[in-house]
């Protein structure tokens, strides 16, 4: 065959659509995998375009097959497996690629579309957005378009393949989102973890250093998303809690698990319960912040004695889960600490803050047990000059407590709630750190809470006996606009940076217009992620329970499915019933019914009856009315050339005439004309 021929062959037909539908689906790995991958996968399109323009033959299967063998030995090299998440999608990628380079027939096109619509469900182990989702979308309208060319009898027009991939496409979709609420969904990401263990995501991590928090001042990435079902909390009593601090070594603060699970309190004042449902982003932890104090928490979760809310794994994908808060109600005022726990909330290091706690000293000779004017007696020392609360707070070295109290006197919330807990605990007063959120943007567009990482806070809680544990914030004392406004009330002192989402109102238009569409973007990512990507196993529980079933009994899982199959047909039948659609009638096909209502109106009962062959009805006819034998049998070979014969334009309208002429024949003799052209 020559180079010509093979370029026209039939069974290259759609090769074309594949080169592009393969690249498309295989882009967004690109960000993803080794850079040998990409190269080679890249190199291997490119050269089989070529190969394809330029009418070449594909390499030889020895030079396949070894090419093969260096993409396994890599793929082994560079993670020490051929199977898992990562070295999977690479030996996916790669073998995809050697295949469309090995292309020489319409199998081998079909078996790399097949492969490429794989490589589409591969994506989502390393991203889930709503980009990559459109994306594949793209991939498998364009894959689909390839696959319907390389199957028909012959080349199609562009824009047919494109509507008729789109629309096989779209009634996909009722099938997709089926499967997406009845199929058993596993818990946790498919095909491993899509990061590696040591590798954290939280901003918020198991230990407080002074200036950890500060840091991610600058850090804009969400860290949940929370919709409240009635009632908005105001920003002063948006306390996310999140981990709590016991342990001080003199300069770090150590969170601790709790000792023991305990029942979640009951709500003393209804009016006072907020419900509200967050999604929260992966954290690789198991703390799950919930708006202070908890009444109600998901079924997974659990309520330790020092009130931290710990799940039952680790939170390695995106979850979405529902719970309540008594804004009003502290908690444990009804139990006495424990003499363990009273000793671990006063420990101190024997040399930790001298000065300190000689002022303490003082405090305690002034006011004798007054705890709580002791309390009040730090906050005013934070609360007056020289005291200051800075975006960028100096470096401390030695004791940090000191070197903060009588030296610096300029720290973010961190060093306050740090060092109110060293000056407590030198006074005999129980304390601890927590750690959490406090505050956040309120997205009126989808009217939800944003709480970046940059609302991290840490306040401190004391405990009084009689009343438990106490929140005090000493940010309030030296910065109220932080938690009356949250971060967006900060404006920086002189000569301090300031990052831009914090100073919305003094930017240029410009960037207005960035954060504009930033803000657009969230919400958009906001309803994908709470509709689609946090419908988790649990979740999946929640919706068959509403309807009496059962996600994790077989039974009902097939009940839920032949239902919505099953609404699905009743649908479809509905709209096929109101539409009607009836196809445009051929030229062709409209000149044989012209025929068939002559022949009728001369004899009754020879027309031709719906969906009766053409054949069949030109044998009848002739039994009836061998007159009209010529007639019908012209008409019926030309009929047959215009509508399924593959003919040039132009031999098309040349049967067509000729069945306009025999149509309007003389029926009442024979007749005479010349027989139809036959082509081949």
């Amino acid at each position: 065959m020559n180079r010509a021929g093979q370029h026209r062959s039939p069974e290259l037909r759609g090769l074309e659509l594949a080169l592009l539908a393969l690249p498309v689906a295989a882009l967004p790995h690109a960000w993803h995998q080794p850079p040998w991958v990409t190269l080679l996968v890249a190199a291997a399109i490119l050269l089989r375009t070529w190969l394809h323009l330029r009418d070449r033959k594909p390499p030889a299967l020895g030079l396949m097959a070894l090419l093969a063998a260096f993409a396994g030995a890599m793929t082994f090299l560079q993670y020490g497996t051929l199977f898992g998440q990562e070295a999977g999608t690479a030996l996916l990628l790669v073998m995809m690629a050697l295949k469309l380079l090995e292309t020489r027939n319409r199998r081998d096109i079909v078996i790399g579309l097949f492969l490429g619509y794989f490589v589409v469900v591969t994506t989502y182990f390393f991203d889930q957005s709503l980009l990559i989702a459109a994306w594949s979308l793209l991939s498998a309208w364009l894959l689909t378009a390839a696959l319907v060319q390389v199957h028909a009898g012959r080349a199609l027009e562009r824009w047919r393949l494109a509507k008729q991939s789109g629309w096989m496409i779209v009634h996909a979709l009722p099938f997709m989102l089926i499967l997406f609420l009845a199929f058993p969904r596993v818990q946790g990401p498919l095909w491993g973890d899509p990061q590696r263990d040591e590798v954290a995501t939280t901003a918020l991590s198991g230990e407080l250093n002074p200036g950890d928090i500060a840091e991610l001042l600058q850090d804009q990435t969400t860290a949940m998303r929370v919709q409240f079902h009635d009632t908005v909390p105001p920003p002063p009593a948006q306390y996310w809690r999140a981990l709590v601090m016991t342990d001080f070594d003199g300069r770090r603060w150590q969170a601790e698990g709790g000792q023991s699970s305990i029942e979640v309190p009951e709500a003393d004042a209804p009016d006072n319960v907020v419900a509200y449902t967050a999604t929260l982003e992966p954290t690789r932890v198991r703390y799950l912040p919930v708006l202070d104090y908890p009444v109600s928490l998901p079924d997974n979760a659990e309520y330790r004695d020092n009130h931290q809310v710990i799940r039952d794994r680790r939170i390695v994908n995106r979850i979405q889960y529902d719970a309540e808060a008594d804004l009003s109600r502290p908690p444990g005022g009804e139990e006495a600490l424990s003499s363990s726990a009273r000793e671990r909330a006063l420990e101190l290091p024997p040399s930790a803050a001298p000065r300190s706690r000689a002022e303490v000293a003082l405090w305690r000779a002034t006011h004798g047990d007054d705890d709580r004017a002791i309390i009040q007696a730090a906050l005013n020392r934070f609360a007056a000059a020289p005291y200051r609360y800075t975006l960028q707070p100096p470096t401390l070295a030695g004791d940090v407590t000191d070197q903060f109290l009588f030296e610096t006197q300029a720290g973010y919330c961190e060093h306050y709630a740090s060092a109110f807990a060293v000056l407590m605990r030198s006074a005999g007063i129980p304390t601890r750190v927590v750690t959490g959120y406090q505050g956040g943007e309120w997205m009126q567009r989808g009217e939800y809470l944003r709480l970046r990482n940059a609302d991290a806070h840490a306040w401190n809680e004391v405990w009084l006996d009689g009343e438990g544990w106490i929140r005090v914030d000493p940010t309030v004392a030296i910065a109220p606009e932080r938690i009356e406004a949250g971060i967006g009330g900060l404006t920086g002192g002189e000569g301090e940076s300031v990052p831009d989402f914090l100073r919305r109102d003094g930017l240029g238009w410009v960037q207005q217009l960035r954060f504009g569409f930033e803000d657009w973007r969230d919400f958009a990512r906001f309803r994908w992620e709470s509709w689609v990507l946090a419908f988790d196993p649990e979740r999946q529980r929640e919706l068959f329970a509403r309807f009496g079933l059962d996600a994790t009994d077989w039974r009902d899982i097939v009940t839920a499915l032949g239902a919505g199959f099953g609404l699905l047909a009743v649908a479809a039948l509905a709209w096929a019933g109101w539409r009607r659609p009836r196809r445009p009638l051929d030229a062709a096909d409209r000149l044989l019914q012209r025929l068939s209502r002559r022949i009728e109106r001369q004899q009754t009962g020879l027309g031709r009856h719906a969906h009766e062959p053409v054949v069949t009805w030109t044998r009848r006819i002739k039994a009836a009315r061998p007159d009209l034998a010529p007639i019908v049998d012209a008409f019926a070979e030309h009929y047959n050339l215009a509508r399924f014969a593959p003919a040039r334009p132009d031999d098309r309208a040349g049967h067509l005439m000729a069945l306009r002429r025999l149509a309007a024949s003389d029926l009442r003799k024979p007749p005479v004309g010349q027989p139809a052209p036959r082509t081949t």
